[in-house]
Formats: C-alpha cells, sequence, structure tokens
C-alpha cells in the first residue's frame, strides 16, 4: 500500500504545477497533475487523493485557449458535492486554492464559503505552501497516509439547532439534486416523491399516511425505508423521519422546508412530482383560530 499522500494538482501555467509538485516531492507526497476543468474532474472519479492543490483561474477543456475564474470555482462545487464529509472542524478531503486571485477579498471569502480549506497566495513560497498542506491535513485527522484508507467520518446534523430541507432541482440523468443541512444527494424519483409528500405534509402541519405515499392497507411501506438509506450519506445514524406505527409518517421536529426549485421539478414532467411541486408554491396555511 502506497505510504505517501497524493494529491491533485490542478494548474494550468505549467511552471506554477511544476513548481508544486517539487514541493510536494520536498516533504514526500506524489502528486497528478491537470490543467483543465474536464481532466480534474475525470481525474477525481477515477482516482482517490489525500488533498486538492487547485488553481482557480483555469481552462475548461484540455483545447481551450484561455482560462477563466469560474472553471476553478465549479470544480470547487462539484468536489465538494462529492466530497463534502465534514468532522465538525475541517473537511475530509481538504482542497486549498492555488491563486493569485486569492489576493481579492471577495474572491477569497467566496471560495472558503464553497468549501475551499484554505487560500494560498502566488508567487508561492516553498516553506508556506508545505505549512499549509500540513495543516490542512492536521484538521481532517490525516497527518500521515495511514488513515486515508480509511472511509470518512459521517457527522450527522444536530436536530436541536434545525435542518433545513432544500431541493435545488437539478437533474442528473433520472435523479434529482436535495440538499438536507448544506450537504446534497441526488434522489431516484420514487424517493423524490415520497420526500415530497412529506415536505407538504410537514408543511401543513399534518402526518401523511401509508397508502398516500403508494402502500396497500395490507403491507408495510419500504419506499421510507430506501428514502432513509439514500439519506444515509448526509444524515448518518439521524432519523428525520418518524411514524406512529399505524402507518402515519411525518418529518421529526426540527426539519425545515427551505428553497424548492418548483419550476424545475415542474419540468421533469411527472404528474405526481408535478401536483407536489405546485403544492409546494402555495402559501403556508396559518393554523385556524379557535372561537
Amino acid at each position: 500500500m502506497n505510504k505517501r499522500h497524493i494529491a491533485l494538482i490542478v494548474e494550468d501555467d505549467q511552471e506554477t504545477a511544476e513548481d508544486l509538485r517539487e514541493i510536494l516531492q520536498s516533504f514526500d507526497c506524489d502528486s497528478v497533475v491537470v490543467d483543465n476543468r474536464e481532466d480534474a474532474l475525470a481525474a477525481l472519479q477515477n482516482n482517490s487523493f489525500c488533498f486538492v492543490l487547485l488553481d482557480l483561474q483555469i481552462k475548461g477543456a484540455a483545447d481551450s485557449i484561455k482560462g477563466h475564474i469560474d472553471h476553478g470555482k465549479g470544480v470547487l462545487r462539484k468536489i465538494r458535492e462529492k466530497y463534502g464529509d465534514h468532522h465538525g472542524t475541517a473537511f475530509w478531503l481538504p482542497v486549498l486554492i492555488v491563486s493569485g486571485f486569492a489576493r481579492e477579498v471577495d474572491e477569497a471569502v467566496d471560495v472558503m464559503k464553497d468549501g475551499a480549506s484554505d487560500v494560498i497566495q502566488k508567487p508561492l513560497e516553498n516553506q508556506q505552501v508545505s505549512e499549509r498542506i500540513r495543516q490542512a491535513l492536521q484538521a481532517s485527522g490525516r497527518p500521515t497516509h495511514d488513515r486515508c484508507h480509511e472511509a470518512p467520518p459521517i457527522q450527522g446534523p444536530n436536530l436541536k439547532d434545525g435542518v433545513v430541507i432544500a431541493i435545488p432541482g437539478d437533474r442528473i440523468k433520472r435523479r434529482t439534486c436535495v440538499t438536507i443541512a448544506s450537504k446534497s444527494v441526488n434522489l431516484a424519483d420514487a424517493s423524490l416523491k415520497v420526500l415530497l409528500r412529506l415536505m407538504v405534509a410537514q408543511r401543513k402541519g399534518d402526518p401523511v399516511h401509508k397508502i398516500d405515499l403508494g402502500a396497500t392497507a395490507d403491507q408495510g411501506f419500504k419506499g421510507v425505508s430506501t428514502l432513509r438509506n439514500e439519506l444515509k450519506p448526509l444524515l448518518g445514524q439521524v432519523d428525520i423521519i418518524k411514524n406512529d406505527y399505524h402507518g402515519n409518517y411525518s418529518l421529526v421536529d426540527g426539519v425545515r422546508i427551505g428553497e424548492c426549485a418548483v419550476d424545475k421539478l415542474l419540468k421533469i414532467g411527472d404528474r405526481t412530482i408535478s401536483h407536489l411541486a405546485a403544492e409546494l408554491r402555495l402559501p403556508v396555511p396559518r393554523p385556524t383560530k379557535k372561537v
């Protein structure tokens, strides 16, 4: 087994990329170098890395002429969609931004909000780069390579602080992006329908019966179990769905409904999803006052 950390370097300036490779070699780290967004995403899909050094201003593809800062930001967002594991103080996979644009305060703030672990300014200083990488690995809990093969610890949300469910609605093949506690997962249509029914019921303040979820009166309902399993990468052992053992399901206290891209849900073309999405667009009903 490789005992050395391995980094993905995303940098379209050949001289800078070589400088970074040499700095990593100086403290016993291997590296893979790519110079554009497409190759970076392919490398992340096909390999396991211990950390990422990412220039913001990169090309979109190998045959592109000019780099753009949006390509680097796009790579960062994709990394955090796939590797959003966080143990409370730091991400399991550190991403350090290496860019001259880091001198701009707004850009630095933006990338930190998008999930960057640190920002390293150009021109590069060997000692500074080495120290920032060591600090990021230490914060992630992996100062040596021994733990890099382990599955990242799942940090479930704290229901006491409130958990927000939102539906950005972006489609990947036949799945739809859903975020819970700022982490994202792509749900199959069957699970999306179950979640939408629970969200609609929560807004109304009522539970939803298993028959309305798609079960028959004389059977259990596997749809909720399937949804729970699909949400596990985000929630760990935290369960946001409760039932009264009489066939009624609801979201637990502490779950709030956030922004839902109703227009995107309508474009899916499924009648049930469209109906539930339209209900989410309606104003939240006010409780009836007793006379």
